[in-house]
């Protein structure tokens, strides 16, 4: 059984040890994943194809929403929905047929929708891409909003860790001030954790 209390306790420390201008995703999933158990592995290994362009299809988002752990099947139902949304907005640009690009995903309100829209309206490609990640930022937090020391709280780390990485290498600055957002909510947000 996995020590919840210990690994999230730690995360600081891992986060620390990887800074920004170095900063390795791989290398911190590593030493995380090293300390989880077989089975929270196996749920690491499914939340990392989410992340794998050439595995984002309609297989990995059913498997997805059949998985057990709230925070695999809530994120990815918000990434599917999200990345369907982008699509929509680039085939109506290009006038294409939306259909061959977008995941079909069963009827459910998507209450981000409305954001998206409008972070989808801005002109600037830059300020957008942030914006998108910034609003997947939020939905990590919302969905382990009450999870201190279990696995969604490790998932959300996670993926935010993919943000900081992303933005690492695509814009130093904006990298630099998303992992000291990254470190300060691991400092701050799980209660009786201090670094």
């Amino acid at each position: 059984m996995n020590n919840y209390i210990y690994i999230v306790a730690g995360l600081p420390d891992v986060a620390i040890n990887f800074g920004s201008s170095q900063f390795s995703y791989a290398d911190v999933q590593t030493a995380v994943v090293e300390l989880l158990s077989e089975r929270d592995r196996q749920l690491v290994e499914l939340f990392e194809e989410g992340f794998d362009e050439a595995k984002l299809n309609a297989d990995f988002y059913n498997r997805a929403a059949q998985s057990r752990n709230r925070f695999i099947a809530n994120y990815f139902d918000f990434d599917a929905r999200l990345r369907n949304m982008q699509a929509e907005h680039v085939a109506q640009q290009l006038n294409a047929d939306a259909a061959k690009y977008t995941v079909p995903l069963p009827e459910a309100d998507f209450d981000e929708e409305r954001r998206v829209q409008e972070i989808l309206a801005n002109a600037d490609f830059l300020q957008r891409e942030q914006q998108l990640d910034m609003l997947k930022w939020q939905k990590a937090d919302d969905i382990a909003q009450m999870d201190y020391f279990n696995m969604n709280a490790i998932l959300a780390f996670l993926a935010k860790a993919h943000i900081v990485s992303r933005w690492a290498r695509l814009d130093r600055q904006v990298g630099e001030a998303m992992f000291r957002q990254l470190l300060g909510e691991v400092r701050g947000t799980f209660k009786g954790v201090s670094a």
